[in-house]
């Protein structure tokens, strides 16, 4: 009955997780940047191969290291790249093998090869993956890198070296981090006698330049709201929320919740600033399209609206009342339970090549994903890539969704989606559809 439950709970997971996680899923729509900057060192952290505990060396032992990961696009071929980088140039005498292959097929292979002892020695999937395998007891308590690797985790954003840990313990190391970002197309605002070099700021800003966006006899749309996505940066930026997981509490059925979806309803429903049921693939295209003036999304977006010729531009999610937030997400390497020291000290070595500033920094310049390390953010390259600058500086605001949250996908399915669905699409008042999700979110709450 356990193994059934634990099966269900990763099913689950990988439907629900993969869209904020930001992980081997959407960015395999985005192509490789053939013509990526040339990589830097930064002088705050030391190269692979110093520091690390015992694995192999320049006279010791070859270790072997088998390493899977999700990375089935062209960020899998730049993946590829760096790990053989490191096999060519470790002096620790490791080698990893990476086999790549789509999230659910490792969802469904992982679990059956920890159980049989037959797991590959390190794992790299989405930070909303890491607390049910906890649950389980499938992965190493990690909590000695930071010592033993001899890495500085002072230079890393706390909210994104947060992510990895459950219940205080260290389970996985960051690989790549994001939240979620507002696209504009500058054209577009110009065409609408929009400054194109000035977003919304507030919620307000952004209803008031949604409807000056919207041409319908263009179809042409002021604000993407696809269905299936649970909009939390809302509900937070006027002092809402949704559950509080420390305590199991439910937080839905407040005023500033019932307030932030009258707002979102008005904006979708009346004033019709968006495409009806949508969903994301095709808010994506019709950005890229130049149909839709403004979208929350993630980095993935930037090779391909940079392909389609769209002049765009990036900032934070707009803020109400309580400020500006939005759902954080990213990917981690993990270490399956039972590898034994050798292969996990090994492993270590790995990880702590990857956080050095010029592997980070060639992985954001060629993916587009943010930078997370403060030294980094320092880096004159990164502050003058206006794109690169744009979205490491909204880093800043990410906020977990109930990311390490065993019910996260329970809620996520039974009350947070169909509520914005129904609020976005006008089937339910907002008090009545809150007055629903509420029950719901104590059906699941009780269910733990």
């Amino acid at each position: 009955m356990r193994m059934k439950k634990w099966w269900s709970l990763l099913i689950a997971a990988v439907l629900v997780g993969s869209s904020l996680a930001g992980c081997g899923s959407k960015q395999e729509e985005a192509p490789e940047d053939a013509n990526a900057p040339a990589q830097s060192e930064s002088p705050a952290q030391e190269p692979a191969g110093t520091d690390a505990p015992e694995a192999g060396g320049e006279t010791g032992e070859a270790v072997t290291l088998n390493f899977w990961n999700v990375f089935t696009g062209s960020d899998g071929d730049i993946l590829r790249e760096i790990v053989d980088k490191y096999n060519e140039t470790n002096t620790d005498n490791i080698t990893i093998n990476m086999d790549i292959m789509p999230n659910d097929t490792l969802q469904q292979k992982l679990p059956a090869s920890i159980a049989t002892n037959t797991a590959p020695d390190f794992v790299l999937f989405g930070v909303e993956n890491i607390a049910p395998y906890v649950s389980n007891d499938s992965l190493e308590d990690i909590s000695d890198f930071w010592d033993t690797a001899g890495v500085d985790k002072s230079n890393f954003l706390e909210n994104v070296v947060d992510l990895s840990y459950v219940d205080g313990k260290l389970y996985g190391t960051p690989m790549q981090y994001n939240v979620q970002y507002l696209y504009w197309n500058k054209d577009l605002f110009q065409a609408a006698g929009l400054d194109p070099d000035t977003p919304p700021a507030t919620m307000e800003e952004l209803a008031d330049f949604a409807v000056k966006l919207t041409d319908s006899s263009k179809k042409q749309y002021g604000l993407a709201l696809p269905t299936s996505v649970t909009y939390m940066q809302f509900l937070w930026a006027n002092g809402g929320d949704a559950d509080d997981t420390e305590t199991n509490t439910n937080l839905l059925n407040s005023e500033e919740n019932l307030k932030t979806l009258e707002w979102l309803q008005d904006l979708a429903v009346n004033k019709k600033v968006t495409p009806e049921n949508i969903t994301g693939p095709d808010a994506d295209t019709m950005l890229q399209a130049g149909q839709v003036a403004m979208y929350m999304s993630g980095p993935w977006q930037i090779n391909g609206l940079n392909e389609a010729g769209i002049k765009f531009g990036i900032a934070p999610c707009v803020a109400g009342s309580a400020g500006s937030f939005s759902p954080a997400g990213g990917c981690s390497f993990v270490i399956p339970k039972g590898t034994d020291e050798t292969k996990k000290a090994a492993a270590y070595k790995f990880m702590k090549y990857w956080l050095t500033d010029e592997v980070l920094k060639e992985w954001s310049q060629r993916n587009g994903f943010p930078v997370w390390s403060k030294t980094l953010m320092e880096d004159p390259e990164i502050q003058n890539d206006e794109v690169l600058s744009s979205i490491s500086k909204a880093t800043e605001i990410g906020r977990s969704y109930n990311l390490g949250y065993s019910l996260a996908s329970q809620i996520d399915n039974d009350v947070m989606i169909p509520l914005f669905e129904k609020v976005i699409t006008g089937a339910s008042k907002p008090k009545d559809a809150l007055d629903e999700a509420s029950k719901a979110m104590d059906a699941v709450l009780g269910s733990n």
